[in-house]
Parts: C-alpha cells; sequence; structure tokens
C-alpha cells in the first residue's frame, strides 16, 4: 500500500510541477505512433485496449489486458511519393523529371518512405508493461528552389513502467502509471540551403548520404499518466517526457562516425515535454451487438502547453477525433481527424496476423492549410 502511495504522490507531484518547470525545449519527441492511432485521428490517452498503452498513457497498463507484441512491421509512402513515382517512370530522364515535377509543385515538396519496425517487441500484463521499438526514415523537404534538406533517421526505443488501479465505489476506477525509457537516434541531414541541382544529384543516389553530417542522439525519460473509467466512459490525462534530458554528437559524416568515433564534443539538450488530456465512449450496442462486437469513440486535446509558448500552433490542429468499430471480430473500421485533416483505415485480422491500412494527414505549418501533407501506411501486427 505503501508503494502505491508513494507512486500516487510523485505522479500528483510531477504534474503539479509543470507549469513551474522552464526547460528550454529543444528536441521533438520520437513518434512511434501505430497505424490503428494515425487512422483513428492520432494517439487517445483514455483508450487501454493494447500495448500501445505503454507509448500513449502508462496509467492504461493497469487495465490493458496481457497481450505479446512479437514483431509490427509498417511501409509508410509520406507525402506524393506515388506521384514522384510516375514523374520519374514516365520521364526519359530521371534529373529532368524531378525537376520538371518540382516546377510543377511551385518549388515546395515534403515527401519520404519510412519503416516502422520490425522490431516491436512488447508485453502487457498485470499492470506492468515493456516493449523495444524502431523505426527508419527518409524525407525529402523542399521550402523552395534554393532551400532543400535530405534527411535520414534511425530511432530505437526501449520502455518500461507499471500502474496500479484504485476502485474509488460504485463503479468508478482510478489507474495511476510511469515508464521509464532509453532512446537513440542517429540522423544524417544535408545543410539547409542546398540548391535544386545538388538536391536532384543526392535523391538519384541516397547512398550519397553517407557523406553528409551525421547526429547522434542519446537519451532517458519518463511519462506519467492517470486514466479514470466508469462503465463505458473513460477519462485520460498523460504528461510525456516530465524528465528527459539527452546528449547530442555531431560527426562531419557517418563514415567518420564508424571509422574515428571522434565528433563535437556533446552538447546537453532536452525533449519537449507534452500534456496530452482525452476521453472516450464506448456505448452499448444493443442489437446491434449481433454483428458490431466494439465502437469507440475518442477526442483528445494534445500538447496543451504549446499554448504557453509565445507562438504555437493553432489551437484547432491539436484537437484529435477518432472512431472504432470491430465487425465479428475480424474486420476493423476506423475514421478520425488530427491536425484539421481526414484519417481513415480498416484492420483485417488473419489470426496469425493482423493487416491495418491508413490514410491520415499532417500538417507541418501553424494553422490549418498552411502545409499539409497526406501519408498512407501498410502495416503488419504480429500481436496476441
Amino acid at each position: 500500500m505503501h508503494s502505491r502511495l508513494a507512486l500516487v504522490a510523485a505522479l500528483n507531484i510531477s504534474l503539479f510541477t509543470l507549469g513551474a518547470s522552464a526547460d528550454t525545449l529543444v528536441l521533438d519527441p520520437i513518434d512511434f505512433s501505430t497505424g490503428r492511432e494515425k487512422s483513428m485521428g492520432g494517439s487517445h490517452v483514455a483508450l487501454a485496449d493494447d500495448y500501445s498503452v505503454l507509448l500513449t498513457n502508462p496509467a492504461g497498463l493497469a487495465d490493458v489486458p496481457q497481450q505479446v507484441s512479437v514483431a509490427d512491421l509498417g511501409i509508410q509512402a509520406i507525402g506524393p511519393v506515388f506521384d514522384i513515382a510516375n514523374a520519374l517512370i514516365g520521364g526519359s530522364n530521371p534529373t529532368t523529371a524531378l525537376v520538371n515535377f518540382l516546377a510543377a509543385n511551385d518549388y515546395k515538396l515534403y515527401a519520404g518512405l519510412g519503416i516502422q519496425g520490425p522490431i516491436a517487441f512488447g508485453f502487457t500484463g498485470g499492470g506492468l508493461g515493456f516493449g523495444l521499438f524502431n523505426k527508419t526514415s527518409m524525407i525529402v523537404d523542399v521550402a523552395s528552389a534554393t532551400s532543400i534538406n535530405v534527411s535520414a533517421e534511425e530511432d530505437m526505443l526501449f520502455t518500461g513502467g507499471y500502474a496500479v488501479r484504485f476502485d474509488l465505489g460504485h463503479g468508478h476506477e482510478l489507474s495511476a502509471g510511469m515508464t521509464a525509457k532509453g532512446f537513440v537516434e542517429g540522423d544524417v541531414s544535408t545543410p539547409s540551403g542546398m540548391g535544386i541541382i545538388e538536391a536532384v544529384g543526392l535523391i538519384s543516389n541516397p547512398t550519397s548520404l553517407m557523406s553528409q553530417p551525421f547526429t547522434l542522439t542519446t537519451g532517458i525519460g519518463l511519462d506519467a499518466g492517470l486514466r479514470w473509467a466508469w462503465k463505458g466512459l473513460a477519462a485520460g490525462l498523460v504528461c510525456h517526457d516530465i524528465y528527459s534530458p539527452a546528449i547530442q554528437t555531431t560527426y562531419s559524416s557517418v563514415t567518420d562516425f564508424v571509422s574515428s568515433g571522434a565528433g563535437s564534443a556533446p552538447s546537453a539538450a532536452m525533449l519537449k515535454r507534452m500534456l496530452d488530456a482525452g476521453f472516450s465512449w464506448s456505448p452499448s450496442l444493443g442489437r446491434l451487438g449481433e454483428v458490431l462486437d466494439r465502437l469507440v469513440i475518442a477526442i483528445d486535446y494534445n500538447d496543451i502547453l504549446d499554448l504557453t509558448n509565445p507562438v504555437y500552433r493553432n489551437p484547432i490542429l491539436n484537437v484529435g477525433l477518432g472512431v472504432e468499430t470491430r465487425i465479428l471480430e475480424i474486420v476493423t473500421l476506423r475514421a478520425g481527424i488530427n491536425d484539421a485533416l481526414l484519417s481513415a483505415g480498416m484492420g483485417l485480422d488473419l489470426g496469425v496476423f493482423t493487416i491495418n491500412l491508413a490514410a491520415y494527414g499532417t500538417e507541418l505549418g501553424l494553422d490549418p492549410g498552411d502545409r499539409p501533407y497526406y501519408n498512407l501506411l501498410v502495416d503488419f501486427d504480429f500481436k496476441y
């Protein structure tokens, strides 16, 4: 009992002192959202029905059923990747085709490819949870004909935590949990202000990225959350990266990192602290329950602390809305809104693994419609 009280006290103190902290926000958090979350308008901190609570709200560890994730492979198309491929296939010269494509889009582009997993080992059960995840991505960001950046990134995350549940009486339950994590991020990026000819040459020969500056980031972090549930209603509150210090070291190239290991003097950094809140509702389906075995509606407001920044995103961009229903325990349909853009997807449970398809939008700007782009994700999830 004393250990439980200590956990809750530590959690409350962390959340209470949140507003008094003035840590410099240097690094964006690493995103390991699943295909299910992306098609439902982002993560929802009040949900607690699979191992993703490790990354969304540690309090859900007290409520989620026992589950083991063996692997998860997601292939992601970021931005108009297929339009670029068609331009390259249809053009006689790849360089000319790329230049023409950029010119047709006013020299503005955000596109890339990503692979989530296949490392995605996780376990949840009895209030305990831990997991190991990785992802790889390559991004081409064109702001103008003379401001082009090409980057490749590899991320690895290990996290583990524990949660407890308290019976408040009359069907009300309150869960509290914390997770600790360690992360490694390797990023290869071209200098800002690269011109179009140089960029086209780099895109045509991705291996040349190995000669670009390489940054290695390592760190640790803490997340804490609360979850209240009553019948089909639930509410969640989570603070990501309460304290997540990191160290960055820059090398002249990947080759230099591998061969000599001599880089710049390490510099201190901090992951951005984020406070998310949300609600979910799983209504009784009545006679519809003969066909639909689950219906979930969730709404969240993400990154509440962003409102305290001198320059912040339009608040509507931080609202996430998601709906999910499952038919005969085989087909799952999903839809949502995030970043003021629509998302949709479906899941097909084949027993051995589940296939998830997701199409969702992302806004790079500070207001709706500033710089939106769409993504496609095909995810093969092996969890039991």
